[in-house]
């Protein structure tokens, strides 16, 4: 979905983001994806109109994607995939844009990294006490 959304978007990377649009500007099919970053998809009729061009891009270019099963390819899946997706890329933009939210997320990431290796341990550790004899 996030290959799919910066490819719509025409950007290579979403490290950097494009600033935000402005709502009730209209915007051209011909012209690439914008979102109104302050705002989620229930809040900004405009971000919805975005998530459905995406859904239907999607949709209609499903043979680019062989190796994905056709039930996930419904509509209700792929606008749960794009929300999923377009909260990641507020995020981001908002990191983009201010230091100390790039400082906080940071953190979190660091967080939840040592964590998982944390809980990877454990279960390592548990599974050769359960095979030992």
């Amino acid at each position: 979905m996030r290959i799919h959304v910066r490819k719509l978007m025409d950007i290579v990377s979403d490290k950097c983001l494009p600033d935000s649009h402005v709502e009730g500007t209209p915007l051209l099919t011909s012209e690439p994806i914008r979102f109104v970053w302050d705002k989620t998809t229930k809040q900004s009729i405009h971000n919805l109109k975005m998530r459905d061009r995406v859904v239907e891009d999607i949709q209609e270019n499903r043979l680019l994607y062989k190796n994905v099963p056709q039930k996930e390819f419904t509509k209700r899946t792929l606008e749960h995939a794009f929300d999923q997706c377009f909260t990641t890329l507020r995020q981001k933009y908002k990191a983009q844009k201010d230091e100390r939210i790039a400082i906080v997320m940071q953190r979190k990431e660091d967080d939840k990294a040592r964590k998982s290796r944390h809980t990877s341990r454990r279960k390592f550790v548990r599974f050769c006490f359960i095979t030992l004899p």
